[in-house]
């Protein structure tokens, strides 16, 4: 492994393992109604796992830069421990019928590995790809929306022949192996080396900044309404009376046009 230095191989490949394996929360709404059912509570209360978990992506990306700046080997491992645990903590409480359980297992743990992982290969990508950084970008993002169509035939498969917590721990051990073999992989390239000079940089002086506010309204709209969609998609069609295999393969489209979005446009931005 420490002989290859390659940007596809230490850049590329571990984003994409990444993305597609994290990015498979995209599929949840696939899970709201059997959960409910399984436990016997009411869809919008297990809808709020997938709430929490979107909110701990936010807040341990914003907040897990510095370890990513770090040691990127350290939070790629954090990534996937939380996430898969996350899963396995998951099977557990629907095991046991615990909601509050599934909202520390999916919401909390596994939302932290979403956060970590999300932005772990963006550092290493745009050092890799310095003169194509939005093509960068793109390519561990596109993969991130590319999951859900490659989770939403695994996850209609696996509820229909097995039980929900087995399905929980066939995905964790599933999503395991490309996350720790990114880990293996992730790496800088030889030539950068971390600054240690120290700037008047502060993180609250970005809430003085009218521009920042405005660009993070803009995203913070445009991500809450195609995250609303995405995460009730099954059971909207549900009530509509449609099949789950039709279900499926719309959040499949879905995921295609998602991951291709996010790949053209971040090119078309270099």
């Amino acid at each position: 492994m420490a002989r290859i230095n390659n940007k596809w191989i230490r850049g590329a490949l571990p984003a994409l393992l990444i993305h597609l394996s994290i990015g498979s929360v995209y599929a949840w709404s696939l899970f709201v109604e059997p959960i409910a059912n399984y436990i016997g509570t009411e869809q919008p209360q297990v809808q709020f796992a997938f709430s929490l978990a979107i909110f701990f992506l936010g807040m341990s990306a914003a907040f897990g830069g510095s370890i990513v700046e770090k040691d990127i080997h350290k939070s790629s491992l954090i990534s996937c421990i939380c996430f898969c645990s996350g899963l396995l903590l998951t099977a557990l409480a629907i095991y046991i019928k615990s909601l509050l359980l599934i909202y520390i297992g999916y919401g909390c743990l596994m939302g932290i590995g979403l956060g970590v992982g999300y932005i772990t290969p963006i550092k290493s990508l745009m050092l890799w790809f310095k003169d194509q950084k939005g093509l960068a970008t793109g390519i561990a993002v596109c993969a991130f929306g590319f999951a859900s169509a490659i989770a939403s035939p695994i996850i209609t498969w696996l509820t229909a022949n097995i039980t929900l917590p087995e399905s929980f721990i066939v995905l964790s051990l599933i999503y395991f192996v490309p996350m720790i073999i990114a880990h293996l992989l992730i790496k800088k390239p030889d030539w950068y080396k971390e600054t240690t000079t120290k700037t008047d940089f502060k993180a609250k002086n970005l809430l003085k900044s009218s521009h920042f506010i405005l660009i993070w309204f803009i995203v913070f709209i445009n991500i809450t309404c195609g995250l609303a969609l995405i995460s009730t998609a099954s059971p909207i069609m549900t009530e509509q009376g449609m099949t789950s295999e039709f279900i499926t393969i719309v959040i499949s489209i879905m995921g295609i046009f998602n991951g291709a979005g996010r790949l053209i446009f971040s090119a078309i931005s270099d």
